[in-house]
């Protein structure tokens, strides 16, 4: 065992949601990984996060999670493709937590502002297409209030982000974009944290300087 899979096994806990979990696995949908979660989840509770707005629903297993962290906690999800954000909504019915989450069908990049809601976000949380990471962070942190948090998921992209020859066309301008938006974050002077659990966890805190960008 290296040091990373002992921290990796010290930051997992009892799967709360193993009907989803094995949806997943069985059907190749890419979720958050286990122990990035739960840092996720202690986060939330550091921050007493109520109000979450989440990119990328997929089948709603990291929203199940984010709304496992309290009762008060309301999450607005939005996802683009159509089979995930109805298999989603059913899983949210089925854990009778629908009164606490809007699901919303969409493309993030586009979609009107309006529809999230009049009220700032505790907490973005950004998991859809890697390289707009960018495009989401700007689009969406003026949603946040002063002293929340955006936390990023799969900043390492499986390790691509450092390899030096990635054949793939495609790969190699996903690294690219992953890569600018990290090198952006760190040489800001935004308050921030690169964490090596799961695919690479980034946690940012929304300070007064972002409100007049």
């Amino acid at each position: 065992m290296d040091i990373y899979e002992y921290i990796r096994n010290m930051n997992a806990h009892p799967e709360a949601f193993p009907e989803m979990l094995a949806h997943a696995n069985a059907h190749n949908v890419p979720i958050m990984d286990e122990d990035a979660l739960n840092v996720l989840k202690h986060y939330m509770k550091v921050a007493r996060v109520r109000k979450v707005l989440e990119i990328g629903t997929a089948i709603g297993y990291s929203a199940m999670h984010m709304l496992s962290v309290d009762d008060d906690v309301s999450v607005v999800t939005v996802e683009k493709d159509e089979d995930t954000h109805r298999i989603a909504n059913a899983f949210f019915q089925e854990h009778e937590v629908s009164h606490r989450v809007s699901s919303i069908l969409g493309d993030a990049k586009e979609i009107p502002l309006e529809a999230l809601g009049e009220e700032s976000f505790d907490l973005l949380f950004i998991d859809a297409s890697k390289g707009n990471n960018q495009r989401f962070y700007e689009r969406y942190l003026p949603l946040v209030k002063t002293g929340g948090l955006i936390i990023v998921d799969n900043i390492l992209i499986r390790g691509l982000v450092v390899e030096d020859n990635v054949s793939s066309r495609g790969a190699r301008r996903m690294k690219e974009k992953v890569d600018a938006f990290n090198r952006a974050i760190a040489s800001s002077a935004t308050p921030s944290a690169f964490l090596p659990v799961g695919d690479g966890l980034l946690v940012v805190i929304k300070d007064e300087k972002e409100e007049h960008k």
